[in-house]
This record gives structure tokens, sequence and C-alpha cells, in this order.
């Protein structure tokens, strides 16, 4: 699934313009399967995409219509699909989008993966056999952008003690 090493991500929004391109032909946030998360008094910058976590909350969904597809990535059925919210609502990062009453997925743009591609700077990268666990994120509650921010927050903490301390940061 896609990774944003944040030590390189500087907040351009690339990857959102690639992927709402790729899968509606057009240039909007909105449209888009990956979010900038921007925590502007810290200085870090994040793009959040799902990661099919090995938890997937969002397969609770009532109707049935998301299930895991080949390449580990969470598909949704469209014509299950009653627009409820609740994949959207269990994701404890924000990671799921919303649009034109249909939740947004990261679907690996079918192998083109297209937000990597797009990625001035090369913080983004496409793990297949990444495992990651958001377990401690799962009691998370609010709006998906609060919870990316949450999420952004914990993740650069490492980071920024390093930063503060002089210290080199490797991967």
């Amino acid at each position: 699934m896609i990774h944003c090493d944040l030590r390189l991500c500087v907040g351009c929004r690339m990857c959102e313009v690639a992927c709402s391109s790729f899968h509606f032909d057009a240039v909007s946030p909105a449209m888009s399967r990956i979010r900038v998360a921007k925590l502007e008094e810290i200085g870090i910058d994040m793009a959040v995409a799902c990661f099919s976590c090995m938890e997937k909350p969002c397969l609770e969904c009532p109707t049935e219509a998301l299930t895991v597809g080949m390449r580990g990535e969470v598909v949704l059925d469209v014509e299950l699909c009653n627009s409820c919210e609740t994949c959207v609502e269990a994701c404890p990062v924000g990671a799921v989008g919303f649009y034109a009453d249909q939740p947004l997925f990261c679907d690996l743009c079918e192998g083109a993966i297209a937000c990597v591609w797009a990625c001035p700077t090369g913080a983004l990268s496409n793990r297949e056999d990444a495992e990651v666990s958001l377990e401690e994120f799962l009691a998370s509650e609010g709006h998906p952008r609060q919870k990316r921010t949450r999420y952004v927050a914990v993740e650069s903490e490492p980071v920024r003690e390093a930063w503060i301390a002089g210290a080199r940061v490797d991967a």
C-alpha cells in the first residue's frame, strides 16, 4: 500500500492531483483517494491513503459492499453500497474519502500508482508486503481530517524529537 516518508513530503498535493486525474479525469482534492495532512504549527506534511491495515474496521460494512482485493486493497462493490459512510467513520486514520455518494479507497490505480509517480520528492512508495497495524488509533473519533491530523502528529513525533535533538533521522 502507499507509504509516505514524512521527512520528504513537502505538502505540494501533486499526489492528490494525480489521483483525482487518474480516477475522475479532473483535478479536485475532494475526488482524491489520498489526502495531504498539513500540520502547519509544527511544519509537518504527510500524505495519507488507505493502508489496507491489518484490522480493517471498514469491512464492517452493513451491506457487505467491501472486500479485500488480490493486492490487499479494499474493493468496493458499487452495486451493494448504500452510501451510509460507515466505512468512512470506521477508518481510524481518516484515509477513506467520500465523493458522489461513494467511499474512496486507494485501489493502487489498478497498478499504475499515479500518486507515487507524480510525487516530485520521492516521498511516496508502494509497499506491497507491508502489514500496517493501526490498533492504537482504532478508538479515534472525529471528522476524517481530525483523524488524519492525529495520525500524522503521532507518526511524526520521533522525527520531530530527532530534529529538535539535532540528530539525523534515517528511514
